[in-house]
């Protein structure tokens, strides 16, 4: 049970750090921590206003760098409406009917990253329930790649000293496979691998559901001007690995990876590679880092997370368990006025570092704040502000970014300023 003095410890503390917004939590892009390496970046899109283009003036307050796009400002969407991987918020890319190429289809830009012989890359994407694969031909470019120097592609030889690049792919029929320049690709275009799950079966882009991918690059060692032939790539698929692929020579120069390079859009060269109808692609939680370790998505049980439900407090104050009409129906715990308190014991954390905080709230009232801590007020972990969602009855998910030790904690979740109801609280372990 927190004591008066631990709660006037957390308002005192939520008082000195401020209130952050819903719309503006605890900034996520290229903020390392603790448990991470330096290189590891990572972008939830929860900061930005739901509703609003994501361009690269949005990319760099989130601390990602581009020094051009295409179709970013025009085609990209901050989704807090209808679907997310996690947190209350993704990135929607539109790929118009009809249309194709770069120019005029989805997005692209070269995310700079600091120059590594290897990184590990880790993204979830979610194709629209009717997502067209294209009209009588059938290939397009999924999400973020990895690539450095020059980025040989498009038709290029690459000779060495061009670059490389490698893409996630669609192919005919929605097939999932990985497309790759390097020294020596076999045809005008790069080569392409296939995912197989475990039994070798082909791997298809389901549509409507979310997915995680992972792509490994390990660019070739080079003796004098000579390319040898160690350069790797590996693909994942929901922790799974999909494709191995060995021997690969990318560059006979200095060249490494130095960028995440965001490149999803019809085609292929001709209209017959255009979609028969308007087709989204959503992506969240985008992870890069020279480490395997800070992409918790291959680890042994996938990302750490847990949901509670708020009606399952271990101790309170002042609120009060009500019917919810939310999603899943059961109960919510109302009645937070300002001072009123849950408390949640015994919840092991078993990493330390980075992690998405998630509350599911309801509110007709303006000015609401809510504030997490560890140890009974001991430890404060920052306010969220909660917006009039419009009702009661009205739920919406809100999220902030936290570090979190690694251990058994009691949780509290304080209201600084009360006026809502809330459902469930989610803690998702970002690297």
């Amino acid at each position: 049970m927190l004591r008066k003095a631990a709660l006037l410890a957390t308002l005192l503390a939520t008082l000195v750090a401020g209130t952050a917004s819903a719309e503006d939590p605890a900034p996520p892009g290229g903020t390392s921590t603790a448990a991470a390496s330096p290189s590891f970046r990572y972008n939830t899109f929860e900061r930005p206003e739901r509703g609003s283009a994501y361009g690269l003036g949005q990319w760099s307050q989130d601390g990602w760098y581009a020094p051009w796009e295409e179709g970013m400002s025009t085609r990209t969407w901050i989704d807090g409406y209808n679907f997310h991987h996690s947190g209350g918020k993704s990135l929607r890319v539109f790929y118009p009917k009809g249309k194709i190429g770069p120019a005029d289809s989805g997005a692209q830009a070269p995310l700079q990253l600091t120059p590594g012989r290897e990184y590990y890359l880790s993204y979830w994407v979610r194709f629209s329930s009717d997502f067209s694969w294209g009209t009588t031909e059938y290939a397009g470019k999924v999400g973020i790649g990895l690539a450095g120097g020059a980025s040989c592609s498009g038709g290029q030889v690459c000779d060495g000293y061009n670059g490389f690049s490698s893409r996630m792919i669609w192919r005919s029929g929605g097939k999932a496979a990985i497309y790759y320049y390097h020294m020596g690709h076999e045809g005008q275009y790069g080569d392409f691998a296939d995912l197989k799950d475990a039994s070798g079966n082909l791997i298809n882009w389901p549509r409507g559901q979310w997915v995680n991918i992972v792509q490994r690059l390990k660019v070739n060692t080079v003796s004098g001007s000579n390319a040898n032939p160690d350069g790797e790539i590996d693909i994942w698929y929901n922790g799974a690995q999909a494709a191995t692929i060995r021997g690969l020579r990318f560059v006979r120069n200095g060249d490494l990876v130095d960028r995440a390079y965001f490149s999803s859009f019809f085609g292929g060269a001709t209209p017959s590679f255009a979609p028969t109808n308007d087709s989204y692609i959503w992506y969240d939680d985008l992870k890069v880092s020279t480490q395997r370790s800070d992409v918790c998505e291959l680890a042994s049980g996938g990302c750490h997370s847990r949901t509670f439900q708020a009606e399952n407090y271990s101790a309170m104050k002042g609120v009060a368990k009500k019917t919810t009409s939310d999603a899943g129906g059961g109960q919510a715990v109302g009645s937070f006025d300002s001072t009123d308190w849950i408390a949640f014991q015994n919840v092991a954390v078993p990493k330390a570092g980075r992690y998405l905080v998630e509350y599911r709230v309801a509110s007709p009232n303006n000015g609401g704040a809510l504030s997490l801590d560890l140890g009974g007020g001991a430890t404060p972990l920052g306010n969220v502000s909660v917006p009039n969602t419009g009702s009661y009855d009205s739920y919406r998910t809100i999220s902030r970014e936290v570090e979190l030790p690694a251990g058994t904690h009691q949780f509290g979740l304080y209201a600084v300023t009360g006026g809502f109801d809330l459902n469930w609280w989610k803690i998702t372990q970002i690297s």
